[in-house]
């Protein structure tokens, strides 16, 4: 067996010694250490590894401490992993990549300081490591629950439900890291804590409500552990807001604590309600039979092993007092360990249908009106499992009014074998929300298909096209040459032939606006791939007004405004995101855009203090996002005009594109545009091409395009309603900016 090994550490960046204290001090924001290999090796091992070393404070300091593997494409977000720390310090069960060029250790994210031990790593073999990974599980438990008649209780029932692969997949899962954002722990003292009015104030305001409708919280049971559902429970009956009822349905759990307990605390607590299923329904059942017994005049809905902060249903009534016209009304949420640490926040986007259509983004906490309940009917049996997700899409069709109330009022508790701990953990949810997601795209258009994606908890629904409408691509040109590929092409001529070879639309339409400058073997291109030619002949460059001009030439009903530094990646790239535009109400849908070395070069833009910019720049081609934002379908305030898609009444009822956006800026006020007048802005995630970005000419951002840019939309704008104020702005990688709080 391989002996633990002690590494050196270089303090590469924004580490200084300190002397008074005998530790280290952080002057920076981007402070980290080198972890290099022990004398005589050259570098790392992959594989299972037990990492160690005794790190702590100094003074205030926060350490929220990150280990970044380098595996041959250097250090990144995407192969980042958080180190939790205990009273011993950092004993952390990790698994490396089969390549790792180098380590790198992250004590903090700010200044401070703090003391850091040795650094020791035990590679584990696969054996090994399985029986750490159990004791690591045991230890997770409560006390009550590590005896063997126990362990062998809840492995047995484990089995009962879950097939070995599943079981054998959560085993492995449970060892990895929890995704903890360095910076959250300080966010929750820095923003929450200080936001959050003791139980006293919020109940001296909730007497000053004019509306204050009873609350009935719906929650099925099922052999929930006793401390789980003490404290699930517990966390309701603290609510600030009183006026609420909680109507529990035991489904024939087979634990015998499950019923001694829940009449006792009926006993006690005369808004608890009742009622227990003779046989085992399963959940869909279960939350149906604990529906019937709600006589409040909204809903929402909570799992029998998580909690809620005590301002919950504050919250929610104190928006349905500012605006009782309010139908639905959903928050943030994240997650909580056994041992009680919160971590993976999520920090959603206002209303964004087409989001919710890739992912059920709107889950917990939700309130629902029962009027609308009572219309859309209850829980479906054949969607077990995904059955909320199902309930909400058929929930959110008859809804006028909804808001996103941006406060984290929900903890998922992940165990072993929740959703929460992995959103894969149970086979059937997948197929259950398939089934949810068909039965929407039939109520709403006619299905097409709907595909879970590979990255589990997100889809890919699509609508079959109404009829068969020209697409119109307008693609201004400098007909220039550039290397891509390792090879000088002519990008125009490069453009053509990609979508003429394996675009699968077939009524495409292409328009090129050039200066009158294209060379002979250029134009002889146009010939070949059926483009027709438009010169502007204004001096000046004016990518907008050539972009006006060449909309004016064509004939389609859709356009479709390209770059010419764009090769086509996804075949059914124009049916993608023509089945998001025909959806009532979309304005404007652009593709992922992929640099030539396969990262995102565009994957939506956001817009913070009037400066757009795109999502996760650079990131890998294959990133899923904050939550699937880059791989799923979602709304934002704007997408790029190197590819964007737009109804051609809704171009001209716009009056274009602003020419006095000469450069940068012109697609983006379109999108707002569109947006003002209530139009939805759709970033297609089944849409991909690459993007040559800055291949023909240098990025340049004139001074007052974006002076003016800010003129016209910093009012109008205050703050980007699909990217959260805590998240880093410039650029936008969907990650806790500390330096916002």
């Amino acid at each position: 067996m391989s002996r633990p090994v002690r590494c050196r550490l270089d303090p590469v960046h924004q580490i200084v010694a300190d002397a008074p204290s005998g530790g280290w001090r952080a002057v920076g924001s981007d402070p980290y250490f080198r972890i290099l290999p022990p004398e005589g090796r050259r570098r790392h091992r992959g594989g299972w590894v037990r990492i160690r070393t005794d790190l702590a404070p100094l003074g205030p300091t926060k350490l929220v401490p990150l280990l970044y593997i380098d595996d041959g494409k250097g250090f990144r977000e995407a192969l980042t992993i958080p180190l939790e720390r205990g009273e011993a310090g950092i004993d952390n069960l990790v698994h490396l990549p089969r390549r790792v060029r180098g380590l790198r250790l992250d004590p903090l994210s700010g200044a401070g300081g703090f003391t850091l031990g040795d650094v020791t790593l035990h590679h584990l073999g696969f054996p090994a490591a399985c029986v750490e990974i159990a004791r690591r599980l045991v230890a997770r438990l409560p006390p009550d629950e590590r005896s063997l008649p126990r362990l062998t209780a809840r492995l047995a029932g484990l089995i009962r439900r879950r097939s070995p692969l599943a079981l054998w997949r959560d085993f492995l899962d449970a060892a990895k890291p929890r995704p903890v954002p360095a910076s959250y722990a300080a966010w929750i003292e820095a923003v929450e804590a200080p936001d959050r009015l003791s139980v006293p104030a919020m109940r001296a305001d909730i007497a000053g409500f004019g509306f204050t409708p009873r609350i009935s919280i719906v929650m099925p049971v099922y052999d929930t552990p006793k401390v789980w559902l003490e404290a699930a429970i517990a966390s309701v009956r603290a609510q600030a807001y009183e006026n609420w009822e909680l109507c529990l349905c035991d489904d024939n759990s087979p634990s015998p604590h499950i019923w001694p307990m829940l009449r006792a605390f009926a006993a006690a607590e005369p808004r608890i309600k009742l009622h227990r299923r003779q046989l085992n329904g399963r959940i869909s059942a279960a939350s149906n039979d604990a529906m019937a017994l709600a006589t409040g005049e909204y809903m929402t809905l909570m799992d029998h092993d998580d909690a809620i902060p005590d301002n919950a249903l504050y919250e929610f009534v104190r928006v349905l007092n500012d605006d009782p016209s309010v139908d639905f009304l959903y928050s943030d949420e994240d997650k909580v360990s056994v041992e009680g640490v919160r971590y993976d926040p999520f920090f959603k986007p206002d209303w964004s249908p087409e989001a919710l259509e890739a992912c059920m983004y709107t889950a917990h906490l939700a309130l629902y009106c029962m009027d609308i309940v009572a219309r859309i009917g209850g829980f479906r049996d054949e969607c077990n499992g995904a059955q909320d997700y199902d309930f909400a899409l058929r929930y959110t069709e008859h809804v006028r009014n909804v808001r996103h109330v941006p406060k984290v009022l929900y903890h998922w508790r992940a165990i072993p074998g929740s959703t929460a701990q992995t959103m894969d953990n149970k086979d059937y949810v997948i197929a259950a929300a398939v089934r949810g997601l068909e039965d929407r795209a039939r109520r709403t258009g006619v299905l097409d298909h709907v595909r879970p994606s590979p990255y589990a908890g997100c889809f890919f629904l699509r609508r079959r096209i109404a009829g068969a409408p020209r697409v119109s691509i307008v693609i201004p040109s400098a007909g220039r040459d550039s290397v891509v590929g390792g090879r000088t092409v002519d990008l125009l001529v490069e453009c053509l032939a990609s979508i003429r070879a394996k675009s699968t639309y077939r009524d495409l339409e292409i328009v090129v606006v050039d200066n009158g400058d294209l060379r002979p073997a250029t134009l002889d291109a146009l010939d070949r791939y059926d483009a027709r030619r438009i010169t502007y002949g204004e001096p000046g460059f004016n990518v907008a007004a050539k972009m006006n001009l060449g909309a004016g030439a064509t004939t389609g009903e859709i356009l479709v405004f390209l770059n010419d530094d764009i090769a086509v990646i996804t075949p059914d790239w124009i049916e993608a995101m023509l089945a998001l535009l025909q959806i009532d109400g979309v304005g404007a849908v652009g593709p992922k855009l992929l640099f030539e070395t396969g990262e995102i070069q565009h994957a939506g833009v956001s817009i913070v203090d009037a400066t757009p910019d795109h999502v996760r720049r650079g990131y890998p081609g294959d990133d899923p996002g904050h939550f699937f934002s880059t791989v799923g379908n979602r709304n934002y305030l704007a997408v790029t005009g190197a590819c964007l898609m737009v109804r051609r009444a809704d171009f001209s009822a716009l009056g274009g594109f602003d020419a006095d956006y000469a450069v940068n800026y012109n697609d983006v006020d379109l999108c707002l545009r569109l947006w003002e007048r209530g139009q939805r802005i759709v970033y297609c995630a089944q849409a991909e091409l690459y993007h040559y970005e800055s291949r023909n000419r240098a990025r340049i951002v004139d001074p007052a395009e974006h002076e003016r840019f800010r003129a016209r939309w910093a009012a109008r704008i205050p703050y980007d309603p699909f990217y959260s104020p805590w998240f880093e702005a410039l650029p936008p990688t969907f990650e806790l900016d500390p330096a916002r709080f």
